[in-house]
């Protein structure tokens, strides 16, 4: 591994637990911070020869933006959307997961491809999720964190696997609230 990455990796770890820390306090500092912890991740996956998972990282960006835009004026209530909603989502993610795995295998990727088109898919149905607002969406984290903790081990990631361990953690705490953060 790159001694660029290896010097890099702990900070981007640190850097997007602070802003899981602030989005859980439900501050609007989160966001920006996001931005920060995006462009290091993706750039290390990029490296890496994680192809989905770096674009995915480079649309976190974007969404950063969203999201500071979204709670600039306030911290919106949480939205409980239909079953069918989310029903629909996870059919989404399996087949967007299976014709993603086909594509990166013929753009060369050969690493856990599985593992990074399923992590990248849902990861960007989650995070739709999370922007509306919707509680479920930490159940979606749950199953994709503990999934990128494979991922990122697979590409010797020590820093990466462990920071989407603690986000898995964190995803079953944002369920069920077991802490106050403010």
């Amino acid at each position: 591994m790159s001694s660029k990455i290896e010097r890099l990796e702990p900070l981007a770890a640190l850097v997007n637990v602070a802003y899981t820390v602030l989005y859980l306090r439900e501050s609007t500092a989160a966001f920006p911070v996001a931005a920060v912890g995006a462009v290091l991740f993706g750039w290390i996956c990029w490296k890496k020869g994680m192809l989905a998972e770096a674009a995915l990282w480079a649309f976190y960006i974007g969404f950063a933006g969203y999201g500071w835009a979204t709670t600039s004026s306030g911290w919106p209530e949480p939205v409980v959307h239909v079953w069918w909603a989310h029903a629909c989502s996870v059919l989404a993610i399996g087949v967007l997961t299976a014709g993603l795995t086909r594509a990166l295998k013929r753009w060369g990727e050969r690493t856990a491809v599985g593992w990074d088109a399923f992590t990248t898919v849902s990861s960007l149905v989650a995070t739709g999720w999370m922007l509306a607002f919707d509680p479920i969406n930490w159940w979606y984290w749950m199953v994709i964190n503990a999934a990128s903790v494979v991922l990122y081990l697979r590409n010797g990631l020590r820093w990466g696997a462990a920071l989407f361990t603690l986000y898995t953690l964190l995803a079953v705490e944002g369920w069920f609230d077991l802490f106050n953060w403010i």
